[in-house]
């Protein structure tokens, strides 16, 4: 039986609150101003691009659209329903390989609609097609051709990393993500990508090469990883890159609940605060210049975990 199918159990609530005291009892942050705006400025290699203002709403989720996929249809709705200043694809956008065509006819009529605000990554299934041509294509006037890019949003960097290709020790990747955040020291960093660092899932093991872009990130002001793959939804304690509990390391949420069938998760797993792999649903993160918050919730329209912390 998956992890947590507690409907005929305890109940998501009941398991998450007793293992992370707060996580469900912190009210959502309600964000520090005004009214969020949009502005872009793109700039070689690098989206110089402001989403939002004082705490601009961000939706995430990966693994998404299939043929005749109720699921991301459903979470399409829900994100709708949010009116997001960004939305993050976070890989394996459209199923099985990454096509074109399939890029057009599944996640289009779908996550599609909110094309003009979504800043993706790509997955392994999106490199199913040659150099993941059918993702560069499809996303061209968002990415600009890069494999990875960065952007603000509100006061946050956002690093849209990609380790399909090589992100580890001595890649070039590695060098432009510590050279950026060199260059934005005041900037809380948040970063998403494809395969997680840390995950329990019964299907795709933890991504061992991040370990290095993890350090990287945790002396730049990394404060939120992003992930997804598994097909479930996860939520770490603040971690360092071997998995050690941290004050000040960053916190992992992996969310491969965009539409694509569920994964089971594996019952118990060190540092792990909250877990479900019964229901489709994506992440809400509002980051506010003092402190963050998220949600996750489904397309039922039930709150299954949320919290909030300190920038």
């Amino acid at each position: 039986m998956p992890l947590l199918g507690l409907s005929a159990r305890l109940g998501v609530v009941a398991l998450v609150a007793a293992v992370s005291g707060c996580a469900l009892s912190g009210r959502a942050d309600d964000g520090d101003g005004s009214t969020p705006s949009r502005t872009v400025d793109p700039a070689p290699s690098v989206l110089a691009e402001e989403i939002g203002s004082a705490a601009p709403i961000v939706v995430a989720a990966g693994d998404i659209a299939r043929t005749g996929n109720d699921a991301a249809r459903a979470t399409a709705s829900l994100i709708q329903s949010m009116r997001p200043d960004a939305v993050l694809a976070l890989g394996d956008n459209a199923y099985e390989d990454g096509s074109l065509g399939e890029y057009r006819n599944n996640y289009d009529p779908t996550w599609g609609r909110f094309k003009s605000i979504t800043r993706p990554v790509p997955g392994n299934h999106d490199y199913g097609t040659g150099n993941a041509a059918g993702y560069y294509r499809y996303f061209a006037s968002q990415i600009h051709g890069d494999q990875y890019y960065a952007w603000n949003a509100g006061r946050w960097r956002m690093y849209a990393l990609n380790c399909e290709v090589d992100c580890g020790s001595g890649s070039e990747q590695l060098a432009w993500l510590q050279a950026d955040l060199t260059t934005h020291p005041r900037r809380p960093a948040l970063a998403y990508v494809h395969e997680p660092r840390f995950t329990c899932s019964t299907r795709h093991p933890p991504e061992t090469e991040l370990s290095a872009v993890w350090s990287a990130l945790q002396g730049g002001r990394g404060r939120i990883m992003l992930a997804a793959h598994n097909h479930a939804y996860e939520r770490f304690a603040k971690l360092d890159a071997q998995g050690r509990r941290d004050p000040d390391g960053l916190r992992l949420f992996v969310v491969g609940t965009g539409g694509a069938g569920l994964y089971p998760l594996k019952e118990s797993c060190p540092n792990r605060q909250a877990a479900q792999d019964d229901e489709h649903g994506v992440l809400k993160l509002r980051l506010g210049t003092k402190r963050f918050s998220w949600k996750f919730i489904t397309i039922n329209d039930r709150v299954l975990d949320k919290g909030r912390g300190q920038v």
